[in-house]
């Protein structure tokens, strides 16, 4: 028995539902084992001890690799062997078990912290070869895949940052970086932080940490079709598809006329949004604004979406600028 079919049997399932444990093998990938290293392991978990031979059979893995993927367990340490004729393999605890893979790869970190003023010196003892000024000075586009890709440029920009960080999107945006270190780098900035996002009862907990002095709520639901964190007047992250949870993506850049663009829209709509602790008082100050005055509004927004629209082409796969 395979130990997709000791899943189903055990739940009630049948084949055509959702199988656990492909949604175990993809979680505990994520520590740092391949595909069949969860699927060996899993089923030594569930199925208890069993020899080389057993486990290959059963999942219709090939002997030779399945050696090497019982060894590879074994140097992990959520695997071991039971001496005999023939050897057996029997699993750790899966508490355990993800305990250990933790471990490792927090030692693997660290080992990769340690080289890495080793490599940076190394790196500059090789001379640049035809790369000219010219080519150094040309705007810049970088596809950002995955929120660590994300993080880590943006722990960049907010480190670098002198004047000003503006931050503009739904919490509903900003709700796939809960449990990271997002608002640790928010207040972090040594400049002035300007946050425009929806801010409503269920999702305001995103922002916990940052002042409600620096947050302001916006009313205006047509801004929800964008997301992005300006730094300065250098760079910009915009997100792409944020309707995304599972695949973030981001464009990176430091187009000049990409960056003060954007950031046109963000003091266009920060100059008209309030403070969180003035948003009831704007719904009686918002009648005293005249018609005329927002159709320059609009008009002027107009022209911000019409020369993004007419110089970067966006799409699910990034940004081409044209």
């Amino acid at each position: 028995m395979t130990i997709e079919e000791y899943a189903i049997e055990q739940s009630g399932l049948e084949s055509k539902f959702h199988n656990p444990i492909e949604e175990l093998n993809k979680l505990i990938g994520a520590y740092g084992l391949t595909p069949n290293q969860s699927k060996v392991y899993l089923y030594l978990s569930k199925i208890g001890t069993k020899t080389a031979s057993e486990i290959s059979k059963n999942l219709k893995i090939p002997r030779t690799e399945t050696y090497h993927l019982l060894n590879s367990l074994e140097q992990k340490g959520v695997v071991y062997s039971i001496f005999g004729k023939p050897t057996k393999f029997e699993s750790v605890d899966i508490e355990k078990a993800i305990d250990i893979l933790i471990r490792n790869e927090k030692n693997r970190v660290s080992e990769m912290e340690s080289k890495k003023e080793h490599i940076v010196k190394l790196w500059k003892t090789i001379p640049n070869h035809g790369k000219t000024d010219s080519e150094a000075e040309e705007n810049k586009f970088q596809s950002l895949q995955g929120k660590n890709s994300i993080l880590a440029r943006l722990q960049k920009m907010i480190q670098d940052s002198n004047e000003e960080v503006l931050v503009l999107g739904t919490e509903e945006d900003f709700m796939k970086f809960y449990h990271t270190e997002f608002t640790e780098y928010l207040k972090k900035c040594k400049g002035d932080l300007k946050v425009l996002t929806t801010y409503t009862n269920k999702g305001n907990y995103i922002f916990d940490d940052v002042p409600l002095e620096k947050i302001k709520k916006i009313e205006d639901k047509n801004r929800e079709n964008f997301c992005f964190i300006i730094k300065d007047d250098d760079e910009v992250i915009f997100f792409i598809n944020n309707s995304i949870i599972d695949n973030v993506m981001a464009i990176w850049t430091d187009s000049k006329s990409f960056v003060s663009t954007l950031k046109s829209l963000f003091k266009l709509v920060w100059k008209k949004s309030n403070h969180i602790k003035e948003s009831d008082a704007s719904k009686i100050l918002g009648s005293e604004i005249t018609y005329e005055h927002r159709l320059r509004e609009i008009e002027q927004e107009k022209r911000i979406l019409s020369y993004l629209q007419k110089n970067f082409k966006m799409n699910k796969k990034g940004v081409t600028k044209k």
